[in-house]
């Protein structure tokens, strides 16, 4: 089931998800920052139990997923393509002709799924993201949404 975020309830579960999937996860700051600045949220949940979330920010007709994970246990069984495709629902309602992301270029499972739903690999950012040992490139993606 797919639903917006509750902020009170879903918090501390959305972070446990993002610090077992991200090398640098967000703090609980991050996200709350996120929506202060208008960004919606969407989470996953199977048997009231969540699994997944979305964030995006949805800025003059432009949707810019800042974060999407699926916990490890529920990855590669379409919840991220559920996710996804709620997004693209939900900008296209409020006006929005396309949608744009970055992702880790080792990130080769996300990279899969993007091309998948169509984005196109429209460029690079050097050194964007946080690691262990050195800063990792980004790849950046974008999707023309369709009126239909």
């Amino acid at each position: 089931m797919l639903r917006a975020l509750n902020v009170v309830t879903d918090m501390q579960k959305l972070l446990d998800i993002e610090k077992v999937t991200q090398i640098a996860p967000w703090s609980l700051e991050t996200f709350h920052k996120c929506l202060e600045a208008g960004s919606q949220a969407f989470i996953c949940e199977l048997e009231n139990n969540l699994i997944g979330f979305i964030f995006v920010l949805n800025q003059a007709g432009e949707g810019h997923i800042l974060n999407i994970s699926v916990h490890p246990d529920y990855q590669r069984q379409g919840y991220g393509l559920k996710l996804i495709e709620e997004v693209f629902r939900v900008l296209k309602e409020d006006g929005a002709t396309f949608a744009y992301l970055e992702v880790r270029k080792s990130n080769t499972k996300a990279i899969k799924l993007y091309e998948k739903l169509g984005f196109i690999r429209i460029g690079e950012r050097k050194d964007y993201y946080a690691a262990t040992e050195k800063k990792e490139d980004a790849i950046v993606f974008a999707k023309a949404l369709s009126k239909g």
